[in-house]
């Protein structure tokens, strides 16, 4: 095997004490290339309130409250963690508005460059890892300038719907990356309408590594009757829990004995809670709130159907993590992640988006048909088990550093 390769991950994505789960999956990713790579991780925390506090200033006191909260959240947040011994660094910068995301990285970069060149002369990196072309892919392009080096992007989707500024910036990542890495098939599509040389796009599955035993009583089983739904996430307009809800009405109207777990927080939290009384289902909702990523698993493994029909999806990778528990999903079709796993076996349910009806008919199909769910379940592992595995996801990762790094010094491709 060659020489552990040094690498510097740069992603916003990335947990923190004041978000645990957010970026759960590049940390994963870290840890599981722990043996195969030398890492050093850099996470760019923008210090400038989000536009969802900005309108809240027409009521002073509303707006007050949410910036305290948001000032304290940031505040948690350390200079420097770790996972196992990978050290990982938090510094700040600020900049423009989210539109014009595409400058973040030159306002960024003058903030961090004194502390990427202390790393860089202490590690000797040989290669960039950037998650998103912007601000991370800009970070990474000015670097390479000085370092001397090669760098990869991470895409987890979400490239289509940019301005023009924005689109000029990504080809220009993308002009100068020695590898463009999609999470899904859809995701490698939509990368292809800014790259001249689809050679350098390459797909590279999420994982799922569920713990060996799962203590199955913090779910409180004891109490349990029917079927029970389950969705993982943020609490957000684009996850779909409104049409849920809207499903479930109908289906009790209907005599289904059926329960939903809702775990997760975020801003739509107050407006669920509203919708489960407006529809008179109180009783057979349960808010669990945000878990930290290690104790989800109880959930998963105790319900009968996850379900999460999202859109503008970047991956989803509770699907998989579902999956790995031998159950049936509920997803959008349409979106990278479902379809992936549709096309690799039927281990999933796609619905339309937004669309009660589709949503009732696919889980009237599950209900009712417990071989099904079983059958489903038992391709579901499967499908994990050979496609998307974080160890598959880590070796793989690692050789297109290998490989990158050798084309840039050699210019020959092995």
């Amino acid at each position: 095997m060659q020489n552990k390769p040094s690498v510097l991950v740069i992603s916003g994505l990335f947990p923190d004490p004041s978000r645990p789960v957010y970026g759960i999956f590049v940390k994963n990713q870290v840890y599981h290339q722990r043996f195969l790579c030398k890492q050093v991780v850099v996470v760019p925390v923008r210090v400038f309130p989000p536009a969802v506090i900005w309108a809240k200033i027409i009521h002073p006191l509303k707006f007050l409250r949410a910036l305290k909260h948001w000032y304290l959240s940031v505040k948690r947040i350390p200079n420097l963690g770790r996972i196992n011994d990978i050290p990982v660094y938090y510094p700040r910068y600020s900049s423009l508005p989210r539109s014009l995301i595409g400058t973040w990285g030159w306002f960024a970069y003058p903030l961090l460059v004194c502390l990427l060149v202390s790393l860089h002369k202490k590690h000797h990196f040989e290669i960039i890892h950037a998650h998103y072309a912007l601000p991370e892919g800009v970070i990474a392009l000015l670097l390479q300038k000085w370092m001397q080096i090669p760098f990869v992007v991470t895409i987890h989707g979400g490239v289509v719907k940019q301005n023009v500024l924005n689109r000029y910036i990504i080809r220009k990542v993308f002009s100068h990356a020695q590898a463009i890495l999609a999470n899904s098939a859809k995701t490698a599509q939509e990368i292809a309408f800014y790259c001249n040389c689809p050679e350098k796009i390459i797909t590279v599955r999420l994982g799922a590594n569920p713990p060996m035993q799962i203590q199955l009583a913090a779910v409180d089983e004891k109490d349990r009757t029917g079927i029970q739904l389950l969705s993982v996430s943020h609490l957000e307009k684009r996850k779909g829990h409104e049409y849920i809800l809207k499903a479930m009405q109908v289906l009790l109207q209907d005599g289904y004995d059926i329960n939903y777990v809702i775990v997760g927080s975020g801003v739509e939290e107050k407006n669920l809670n509203l919708l489960c009384d407006d529809l008179g289902i109180r009783n057979h909702v349960t808010f669990k709130g945000q878990i930290a990523h290690d104790d989800v698993w109880p959930y998963f493994s105790s319900c009968d159907i996850f379900v999460l029909p999202s859109w503008d999806e970047t991956f989803g990778l509770v699907y998989i993590e579902a999956l790995s528990m031998a159950k049936p999903a509920i997803g959008c079709e349409g979106e990278g992640g479902p379809d992936d796993l549709r096309a690799l076996g039927d281990c999933i349910e796609l619905v339309k988006p937004r669309d009660v009806g589709s949503l009732v008919y696919a889980l009237k199909k599950l209900i009712d048909n417990p071989e099904r769910r079983k059958e489903m379940g038992e391709i579901g592992i499967g499908v994990v088990q050979e496609y998307y595995r974080w160890e598959h996801t880590a070796s793989t990762t690692v050789e297109i550093y290998q490989q990158a790094i050798e084309f840039y010094q050699t210019g020959i491709l092995k």
